[in-house]
């Protein structure tokens, strides 16, 4: 039989191992609890840094692509602005190319007038060269934005003379074209 003091001794000892059983499993818990927030501090922290990476990452993307956009928008400007010079240039040699040709079928005609002596024909012919030869300084002399603007301002004023003119000069434009051009109005002028 057991005794009350070993009996009193054994409660003590399972209490004090209850004691430290609960100690040790607080203890446990404690800990498990502090790498639980250690691991969860963690977690965020890198979160975070991985957050601002990202955002890094993108404002750097973002910065580049308007950079490019910038970059791309520059050269179609440089581009539109080289295309405009050389239309420009294609434009200014073709209107002093007309008017070169003007001046040659003013010739053409004036030697055609000349041919037909003191006749109505030949004061039209006479006329008609004035006319054109004026046409052929006002095109060497001038800009094809002048003459354009020109032509939009007398346009604007004048319409019915404008559409007249526009039809008269596409009609003789045409026949002109069909008979062979101011070579065909010289040699037959030398047949007359």
């Amino acid at each position: 039989m057991i005794n009350q003091d070993t009996k009193t001794d054994i409660r003590t000892a399972t209490t004090a191992v209850k004691t430290a059983a609960q100690s040790i499993v607080q203890n446990g818990q404690d800990a498990v609890q502090g790498v639980a927030d250690t691991v969860k501090d963690q977690a965020s922290s890198a979160a975070e840094m991985v957050k601002e990476q990202v955002g890094s990452a993108a404002t750097q993307l973002k910065d580049r692509a308007s950079d490019i956009a910038s970059d791309v928008k520059a050269k179609a400007a440089d581009a539109a602005s080289t295309a405009y010079d050389v239309a420009g240039q294609k434009v200014n040699a073709a209107k002093d190319t007309l008017a070169d040709e003007g001046h040659k079928l003013a010739d053409t005609l004036r030697n055609a007038a000349a041919d037909r002596g003191q006749t109505v024909q030949a004061s039209v012919l006479d006329a008609v060269a004035g006319g054109v030869d004026s046409i052929s300084d006002t095109l060497h002399g001038r800009s094809f934005g002048d003459l354009f603007a020109d032509l939009q301002t007398f346009a604007r004023r004048n319409p019915g003379v404008f559409v007249a003119g526009a039809a008269v000069a596409g009609f003789a434009l045409a026949r002109f074209l069909r008979s062979g051009g101011p070579d065909a109005v010289a040699s037959r002028g030398r047949r007359s």
